[in-house]
């Protein structure tokens, strides 16, 4: 099948993976360490003979293990290690008519309980190493059979095969298949519970169209070895690691399965895997450009993308004096997929990207420099975006909970993110923050915390912010140093070195709204601000743990 093909975009991933396995058996798949503990001992390739064996496999298992579907597509949940399994266990669900959450190991306890409920989850299946979730799950979600398997990726790492194949065959078309739930993937719950929301076939093959369109960033990135370090079972992991490399004719490169990766353990790859692009989460990319050392290995690879938050400025500078153009972003969403935005051609404009008219985007000014996203209806948007599938893909009881009148089809999609227009280039724009990060104050003053985050974040000798202050009269900062400080005089050193970041911040806003140091809280060694697996902050989450420091805050 060619490039050229009337069907290309229109591919089911079982049905395409079996092609290839079939006609092109040792084509490389996937890369990873032969010995997770020691990766100088170099790494092996996953073929696609492999990878649709494991598949099938795992298939029969689900069929054994829970039963065979009953047309229903019933949901079941899977938690495993950071590895290839992930991406078996999609297209196995997919192939026995089942779907499968796949649920953030970070997210709460509260947050795992709502999304096995709201989706009526039949079964728990969990590989040996995440025993202890399943168990504290357990306690609490009681409707579901929990099943304990060896991790699929675990045998496409020992090539445990016989030296027979039984296949799994799936001969459904994709005119049949094209609307049928294959995954359950969710938002990340930072400002509430999150958005459970279900793929479709025809969702996962949106990948493939968008290779059609010259200058999307999804053809910038084919043909490549690319490194992930995203969560393998979030939206962006699933993409890199599956469908990526299945549509747009990747490799993918994973590091070792049992530990989220750090600086050390990405350098420990680069050094190690044939990798020529890399793919982080923005905060981890801000670790690696921080250290001379590790940027120096960075600059060998040909492609570097981060998506789910902005990089802070000090970074943007580098990146953008450095590296000449071989970092951008890619955005993206839960419910959207990969957006249709390309960087521009200038390293100059670093952070700033071009939107491709067929996502047919209308930037509605919201605030100052702040426009929304809003993407129309359109012919275009219909096929090269998520946006609508997922609206209609969302179960009844769920579509109001969030707010989808799937009565009435929609003509526009708001997708909360916030954006500036560059100061000189028209059609340039830059992420600044979600509309969820609006604090109204008493007093109905409005203030986005989070493009008072961005700014402060920029300084050197701050790892992270938080500004709220929802309904008081003023609002407060939560500021963790980069370096961890214990004692009062320290911290207030501190508070004095960031203080003209702040008031340079303080004077593009109301006097209602400005930051003042009685409100300040510096956050010790002894407890941090939660991140998200993306690394930005967990608002909810982190408001939580420092609600008694907050409070104490207005009691003075």
């Amino acid at each position: 099948m060619t490039r050229d093909s009337p069907v290309f975009g229109e591919r089911l991933l079982p049905t395409l993976i079996d092609e290839i396995a079939t006609t092109t058996p040792n084509r490389v798949y996937a890369s990873i360490p032969r010995d997770d503990a020691d990766m100088s001992n170099g790494f092996r390739d996953v073929t696609y003979a492999d990878f649709a064996r494991a598949i099938d496999d795992f298939a029969f298992w689900l069929d054994s293990a829970l039963g065979r579907a009953d047309g229903t597509f019933p949901t079941f949940a899977y938690f495993g290690p950071r590895d290839l399994g992930y991406a078996v266990v999609v297209v196995a669900a997919a192939k026995v008519g089942r779907k499968v959450l796949l649920a953030s190991h970070l997210a709460s306890p509260a947050a795992h309980l709502f999304l096995l409920e709201s989706l009526s989850c039949t079964d728990v299946v969990y590989a040996t190493e995440m025993v202890a979730l399943a168990q504290a799950l357990g306690t609490r979600y009681t409707a579901a059979r929990y099943v304990n398997v060896e991790s699929p990726g675990t045998s496409l790492a020992c090539v445990k095969f016989s030296s027979t194949w039984e296949r799994y065959e799936y001969t459904k078309s994709y005119s049949k298949a094209r609307l049928d739930p294959v995954m359950v993937v969710h938002t990340s719950g930072t400002t509430g519970m999150p958005k459970p929301v279900i793929w479709t076939h025809d969702m996962l093959a949106c990948v493939e169209r968008l290779h059609t369109l010259p200058g999307s960033a999804a053809t910038q990135v084919s043909g490549q070895s690319i490194y992930c370090a995203l969560p393998v079972f979030h939206t962006s992991g699933v993409t890199a690691s599956l469908l990526t490399p299945v549509y747009l004719n990747t490799i993918i490169i994973l590091g070792p399965a049992g530990v989220r990766p750090d600086k050390n353990i990405v350098l420990d790859v680069l050094r190690n895997a044939p990798v020529s692009a890399a793919s982080f989460p923005p905060s981890l990319l801000e670790e690696l450009i921080a250290d001379p050392t590790s940027r120096k290995t960075l600059k060998d690879l040909k492609k570097i993308v981060y998506g789910g938050a902005p990089v802070a400025a000090w970074a943007t500078r580098i990146i953008a004096s450095e590296f000449n153009g071989t970092v951008s972003s890619a955005l993206g969403s839960t419910e959207g997929g990969l957006w249709l935005t390309g960087a521009s051609p200038d390293p100059a404009d670093q952070g700033y990207f071009m939107i491709h008219p067929f996502m047919s985007p209308d930037l509605q000014h919201t605030d100052a420099d702040l426009y929304e996203l809003v993407v129309k209806r359109t012919p275009q948007s219909e096929t090269y975006t998520n946006f609508f599938r997922c609206i209609d893909s969302t179960p009844p009881n769920l579509a109001a909970h969030f707010g989808f009148d799937q009565e009435n089809p929609a003509t526009e999609f708001r997708t909360k993110d916030l954006f500036s227009p560059h100061p000189t280039k028209p059609g340039l724009w830059r992420y600044r923050c979600r509309k969820d990060d609006l604090v109204l104050l008493s007093g109905e003053v409005k203030m986005y915390a989070g493009a008072i985050e961005e700014a402060i974040s920029a300084h050197p000798a701050v790892a992270a912010v938080l500004v709220g202050g929802q309904n008081r009269i003023r609002p407060f900062l939560l500021v963790e140093p980069a370096t961890p400080l214990s004692t009062d005089e320290k911290k207030a050193a501190f508070v004095d070195s960031i203080w003209s970041a702040v008031e340079a911040e303080n004077e593009k806003h109301f006097e209602a709204a400005r930051l003042q140091r009685e409100l300040v809280v510096v956050v010790g060694a002894e407890k941090k601000m939660i991140k998200t697996a993306k690394g930005s902050v967990d608002r909810k989450a982190t408001l939580s743990v420092f609600e008694e420091e907050i409070d104490e805050l207005y009691k003075v």
